[in-house]
């Protein structure tokens, strides 16, 4: 005899909490091969550039470039990171290639700006390395310091985030659960597998007719598409939107009320909707700060 109705896990080797440790710990030394990559492909190339944009906003001032040199370093390595994380999750995903990619796209857009910061911290090989350093020197004081402060700041806050939200995490953006149903009318199976029918009735000479022996049409069952907000959410995460925190918000209720899919867009859109505004408040608190100089 099996149930109505059965969960089947798939075979997944991070389930265990252990394995969940080594897959944040993976993710953390893939993004940093792939920093130390892009800061020695990269860096050179535009490390004059963003010096150069860096030292234009701060103005030379000491605490701009102590809480822009935070603010930076914090958030790329966060974003990277979690970003990195629900990407290698997502791909198992039914329809999670496309989702991978694109919160992968994510990840890979937010390390650039680390990368290039780690060509100037380290000092690369290259002219336009060295000037960047003497850029920041004078025109954007403690921004070095503060961004290697940040970017540690940013990896703790990754590690503490990933172990205490793993199993949410997994279940928004892991692989989907499927659900598997007996044919209806079956009641058991025998040992050797083959199902067993419900009796339904006798024909007209007292025969005994079972479920398989109708002939009846079962209504199928009405599809259950993804969550319009959830999608509304993401975009909005995407291109730095605070509004994806409310619609992030209703569209997960949605969701827990239709029974639609959608959980993990909508969660993306808030995680992505909350750095936004962390973005904010820190652009606030700069702009604060510069005019009370």
């Amino acid at each position: 005899m099996i149930d109505s109705e059965t969960t089947v896990a798939p075979n997944n080797s991070h389930s265990g909490y252990l394995g969940w440790i080594l897959r944040v710990i993976s993710v953390v030394a893939c993004v940093a091969v792939a920093t130390v990559v892009a800061s020695l492909t990269l860096g050179p190339p535009f490390a004059r550039a963003w010096a150069q944009w860096v030292a234009r906003h701060l103005g030379g001032d000491f605490e701009t470039g102590v809480v822009v040199g935070f603010v930076t370093g914090l958030l790329g390595i966060a974003v990277t990171l979690f970003a990195a994380l629900m990407s290698s999750l997502a791909w198992r995903r039914r329809g999670g290639p496309a989702l991978s990619l694109g919160i992968g796209a994510i990840a890979l857009l937010a390390v650039l700006p680390g990368a290039v910061n780690l060509s100037i911290a380290v000092g690369a090989a290259g002219s336009g390395v060295r000037a960047a350093g003497r850029i920041l020197d004078v025109d954007g004081p403690a921004f070095r310091g503060a961004w290697v402060a940040g970017s540690v700041a940013g990896l703790s806050l990754y590690m503490v985030g990933a172990l205490l939200l793993g199993r949410s995490l997994r279940s928004a953006f892991g692989p989907v659960r499927q659900v598997v149903s007996p044919p209806p009318g079956v009641v058991g199976y025998t040992t050797d597998g083959r199902p067993v029918f419900a009796q339904v009735g006798f024909t007209s000479d007292g025969i005994p007719v079972l479920a398989d022996e109708l002939d009846v049409r079962y209504p199928a069952r009405s599809a259950v598409g993804t969550n319009a907000l959830a999608i509304v959410a993401l975009v909005l995460g995407i291109f730095g939107g605070v509004l994806a925190i409310p619609v992030g918000h209703v569209s997960l209720n949605q969701i827990r009320r239709s029974g639609e899919s959608g959980r993990g867009l909508a969660v993306a859109g808030l995680v992505l909707g909350y750095l936004s505004l962390v973005v904010v408040v820190g652009v606030v608190f700069v702009a604060v700060s510069a005019a009370y100089r």
